[in-house]
Formats: structure tokens, sequence, C-alpha cells
């Protein structure tokens, strides 16, 4: 048996298969109910089951006792089915035999491999326990939460970025709950939802009378979030005339509510900004006062999308399904279903997974598990508006999720396969 080259970290259902490209440093990364831990992979095959005889043994009942073999093939991984019971899926495809490279989504049961290809000191670098709250263990956000637990300790601002959808405001929380600032409110602002003439008195507040229907005094955010943290989810759209304000606050000088007179009050207040999109490029565009993106971007906490994590779907969906329940129902999901989740690219990242869940979920049975069949009609409503704007890189996407077939990746865009192809080509 392959030594344990690390001690247990954590538990989680996912195992996560780490390839270095260069010197002997293979390994295989094991999440489970047992814990997290290391294994070696090399040429000779590594069989994964649930029995005690297997050379990597998961807690997992749905998982055979020998049920499939990964051993280094080429630049890659080979990955062959020892006839289990419940199958193993690449992609969506159950398969016999197949071959994996960085990227690559096999699902055993509940449990999840997904081939990465990483530097090697990076690789065999020590990370620490998943983020409480936070589901999904693999090994990119376990790098994120170290990350996480070292900017806690100080107050200066954080930026976090990441598409719509990844996660960041759970990030956000993470950074106040896992620092001194935890038992001090925090207060989540979603710049886009507010109007553009009251930015400033949501943020800063204002004086009974300072405006047409401001009947009564308000505090503002940064007043209510004092000794804790603000939250400013998108902060790209802050409008340019309250920039000026945000960076002296910033800077640790006075706030003023909007009205008032003589000088304002300093507060204690720590800012974590995120945003979907790079603010590098609303500066460029005249939209983003410069001097406040570089105050903002002292730190920066990148949450990878669900396509680059597909070893943590399976985690966040059996976390969804549980804040899901009280609406529709317990519900689980069959190995069948859990892989193609795992193949999907999520665009929407977690925000699409929870609604494709919800539809899953409203056309079974109750009580009955979501099978792939249903997470197949989940999908569809999604893809029929995936024609209607489809980038070149969206098509290829979905080109990938119907495994090469054009005409189907065309039906599921809603498109004519003719326009489909002019996409590829773009």
């Amino acid at each position: 048996m392959p030594a344990n080259v690390e001690e247990p970290a954590p538990s989680s259902t996912t195992l996560e298969i780490v390839i270095h490209g260069t010197g002997d440093a293979w390994l295989v990364e094991v999440q489970d109910e047992g814990g997290a831990r290391r294994f070696a992979l090399g040429r000779e095959p590594l069989v994964v089951g649930s029995s005690s005889a297997a050379d990597v043994v998961l807690r997992d009942a749905t998982v055979s006792s020998r049920h499939c073999t990964l051993c280094v093939l080429g630049d890659g991984v080979a990955i062959e089915d020892l006839g289990s019971r419940n199958g193993t899926f690449v992609g969506s495809a159950r398969v016999k035999e197949a071959w994996g490279r960085a990227g690559t989504a096999v699902s055993i049961g509940y449990s999840t491999l997904v081939v990465v290809s990483e530097d090697r000191r990076d690789g065999l670098a020590a990370v620490g326990a998943p983020l409480p709250g936070v589901a999904g263990a693999s090994i990119s956000m376990r790098r994120l939460a170290d990350q996480v637990r070292r900017l806690a300790r100080h107050g200066l601002p954080v930026l976090v970025s990441g598409e719509s959808g990844s996660g960041k405001e759970l990030i956000a929380r993470a950074l106040h709950l896992e620092g001194p600032r935890r038992e001090r409110p925090f207060v989540a602002i979603n710049v886009t939802a507010l109007p553009r003439e009251l930015v400033e008195s949501e943020l800063f507040g204002h004086e009974r009378g300072a405006f047409t229907g401001a009947h009564a005094r308000r505090l503002g955010a940064f007043a209510e979030a004092e000794g804790g943290t603000l939250f400013l989810d998108e902060v790209g759209d802050l409008p340019l005339d309250a920039q000026p304000k945000l960076l002296r606050a910033l800077d640790g000088y006075e706030v003023r509510r909007v009205g008032a007179a003589g000088s304002g009050r300093k507060t204690d207040v720590r800012v974590v900004a995120a945003t979907h999109a790079p603010l590098e490029e609303r500066v460029t565009a005249g939209l983003f006062r410069r001097d406040l993106f570089h105050r903002l971007e002292c730190f920066v906490v990148h949450v990878p999308p669900l396509r680059e994590r597909r070893g943590d779907i399976g985690a966040i969906a059996r976390e969804l399904l549980s804040q899901l329940a009280h609406q529709v129902g317990p519900r689980t999901l069959t190995p069948s279903a859990l892989a193609r989740l795992s193949s999907h690219d999520w665009p929407g990242n977690v925000r699409e997974l929870r609604n494709v869940l919800c539809r899953a979920a409203d056309i079974t049975a109750r009580g009955a598990a979501i099978d792939v069949g249903d997470v197949d009609a989940a999908l569809r409503p999604a893809a029929r508006g995936k024609g209607r704007g489809l980038t070149g890189e969206g098509a290829r996407a979905l080109l990938r999720e119907r495994e090469g077939n054009l005409s189907a990746a065309a039906r599921e865009a809603g498109i004519p396969r003719t326009s489909f192809r002019k996409l590829l080509g773009g």
C-alpha cells in the first residue's frame, strides 16, 4: 500500500488527483468522510475502493470495494473501472477505460476525482483546513482558506475577485469571522442595487432634511459597521462622485453625513470589496479612480469558478439540497446525476447550480433521488437562453459538454447548426 505522506485534514467527500508534470512527485489527494490525505501515484495501478484491501480506501457506501484504478500514463492518468456497481464516469459518460489530463472530472459513487496539473513545489506545499460554512475542500479552496486566515488578522482593505455567483460574499464573511472583528457587525451593501442619488446616504448617512424625503437622520453603512466589517459588493459600479468619500474613509480620515455641518467622525471599519469585472479596465475607461483602485487592491483574494474546482461540486450540491429541503423536500443525488453536474461548466457558478437543483428537485417525485435525466431536464431552460448573446468561448464550452457533438450542442443552445459553427470560429 502506498505510503501516507500527509497528516489527515478535515473531511469532505472529494478525491483530487494532483499530477506533477516534472520529477517523480506524483500524488493522489483523497478527501472523504475519513478526512483528507495524500498518497503517492506512480506507474503501477492504484486501487480505489471502499474495501480495506484497496490502496485508497473511501468511506462512501456508493463506492464498490474495488471500484477503479489510477496510474500515471504518459503525461496524464489512466483510469480503469473494475466492474463497479455504480460505475465510473468521466464527464457525464460511464466508462470502462479512460485517460485523463488536467481538468478531467471522474465521478465514482458520491465522490469525485479531478485531474490537476500543478507546479511541483506548489503541489507539495501543505494546505490547511477548509473554511467553516464554505462547502468544498479542493486544494484550490483550501489554499484560499489559508490566504483568508492570514489576511483576517489585520484590518487592511481586501479586494475579492471572481465571477458572478462564485461565492465572493461567503469569502468576505469568512474574512470577518476568522478575524478579531468577529463579534462586531458585518454589513453587506450591493452597490449595483443602490439608487444613484442615494449612494452617499446609504454609505455615509444623512441628516434630517438633507434632501427631499430625508425625514429622519440616517447613520449609514459605515456607522452601522463600526468596529466590524463593511462588504461592498460590485464596488466597480460605485458612482464617480462617491468615490472620493470612500477613498477618504479608507485613508483613515473623517466621514461626514450628507447635509452635516462642520467636521465628520473617524470610523473604525474594515472594508472588503468585491468585483466580478477587472477594476483595471474601469480605471482605463475613466469609470473608477486609480487612487481608489490602488487603495482597495492592497490584498487581492481570487475565488476560482466552479469549472476550475469540479471536485467541490458534489459537496456544494449536497449543501444546497440541504438548504432547499424545507422548500422542495428531502432530495439526494444518484451517482450518474452527480457525474452530469460535475461535467457542466457552470457559467453562472453556484447561483446557477442552485437554480438547476431547484428545477431538478421539482421534476422528481417528492422524496426521490435526483437522477441524470432530471438534471438534464433542469439544465435545458438555461440552455435555451444560451443562444442569445452566446460568445465563442461559451459555444466551445457547450461543445465540450456535448463531447464534440456539434448538432447536440447547437440544439442545446437553441440556434441553427451553421450559426453555432460560426461562433466556434469567433
